[in-house]
């Protein structure tokens, strides 16, 4: 006989209703994939990294590692006062 755990209290699995043992394959499934895509975001987060210091790698191959860009070096945006009548 199967057990499972709602709320805190136990309860024999063949003495709940189908509609209760329907929710929780319901929430057993949505549990699992949480946790499969938690596994797969991992996966993205370390080849982002990889995919980084590749970019790191290629920039300073080709001497394209400049000075980081400072805000203040690029024109302030246009107004309307600049724009031609």
């Amino acid at each position: 006989m199967a057990l499972v755990k709602i709320n805190g209290v136990t309860y024999e699995l063949d003495a709940l209703n189908d509609e209760v043992r329907t929710h929780l394959k319901y929430l057993s499934f949505i549990d699992a994939e949480i946790e499969r895509l938690k596994m797969q975001l991992g996966a993205y987060h370390l080849s982002r990294e990889q995919v980084g210091r590749m970019l790191d790698s290629a920039m300073a191959l080709h001497n394209l590692n400049q000075t980081p860009f400072q805000g203040n070096e690029i024109d302030p945006p246009l107004t309307s006062a600049d724009l031609p009548l």
